[in-house]
């Protein structure tokens, strides 16, 4: 029968963890290994582990960062399987029962997640893991984001392609979904929002310029790696990377961001309207970018709603 690592990377999350811990041991199937790699923190995990819950802790001396702490959780697995989760995000109590039951045709399981914050749920569907049964699989990871808390996979799979590359302080996972399928693996689809993650204020992920330069670091580095039909796709991500640091007031890294879009593509800009695609396709994205941010100065947003229906 396949066992199961869990890895749990920590960060100060406290009475966070405990609720972490509980929500993988009540349920009827339990993990083989939990590892915890403690980053660092100045509020130590140790009188959040519950006493009946049995926890390795790993710990660093100096706060590296996720990829780091999941090398490092990846080198102490013992188990054929592994999981990497957040200490502030939450399974649920059939979690381990349906991914192993996914285990034995398939080298990863990847299920939905629901989103909360402060007690509301944000998205039922977080992944969009529908989308999954009529798109490629890799050119989904990369339109996508697939977070730690939804995969899986074979141990040997992730010693493979080296784990986690520590270089990417941000969108490590992003990075590593993608390096992940580029091996071909057999991929079992589980819609259901099995995992519960919490969206706060303090969430490494909330930092949207450097989770953004750490995709466009990301993509510089996947596109000597994929086949060469998915370099429109990193053009499509280089160029909502930059659309949205445009937004964000970074101007400059926006120009690399359009400049490596153009370089791979030229992006398409799909997902922007007709007037967007068209001056992105005669005068470059960053034009398109001041006509959109003018568009919103000069309309008010309640207009703007009525306008585009």
């Amino acid at each position: 029968m396949a066992q199961l690592t869990v890895g749990i990377t920590y960060f100060n999350e406290g009475p966070l963890l405990t609720q972490c811990l509980e929500s993988f041991w009540r349920g009827s199937r339990r993990p083989e290994q939990i590892v915890l790699y403690d980053d660092a923190s100045q509020d130590r995990p140790e009188s959040y582990i519950p006493k009946e819950i049995p926890v390795k802790i790993l710990r660093g001396e100096k706060n590296r960062g996720p990829a780091y702490g999941r090398n490092r959780i990846l080198e102490a697995v013992e188990t054929d399987w592994v999981h990497f989760h957040d200490a502030d995000d939450t399974v649920d109590v059939s979690w381990a029962e349906k991914v192993m039951a996914a285990t034995t045709a398939s080298d990863v399981v990847l299920t939905e997640l629901v989103s909360y914050q402060n007690g509301r749920i944000l998205s039922g569907a977080v992944l969009g893991l529908s989308e999954w049964k009529t798109s490629d699989g890799l050119a989904f990871a990369i339109r996508h984001f697939i977070l730690p808390a939804a995969g899986t996979f074979r141990t040997e799979l992730a010693r493979k392609i080296g784990g986690y590359r520590e270089s990417l302080w941000q969108s490590e996972d992003w990075d590593f979904y993608i390096r992940l399928l580029l091996t071909g693996p057999r991929v079992c689809i589980l819609e259901e929002s099995l995992v519960s993650i919490q969206v706060r204020s303090e969430s490494r992920s909330q930092k949207q310029v450097e989770t953004l330069s750490c995709v466009l670091q990301a993509i510089l580095l996947l596109e000597r790696e994929v086949p060469r039909e998915y370099r429109q796709a990193l053009a499509e991500k280089a160029a909502w990377a930059g659309s949205r640091l445009f937004q964000l007031q970074e101007k400059q890294m926006a120009r690399e961001a359009f400049s490596l879009a153009e370089t791979l593509g030229p992006a398409t800009h799909s997902q922007k309207n007709k007037p967007y695609r068209w001056i992105a396709h005669h005068w470059g994205q960053e034009a398109a970018e001041w006509m959109a941010w003018t568009y919103r100065q000069v309309l008010p947003q309640t207009l703007r709603r009525k306008l585009n229906g």
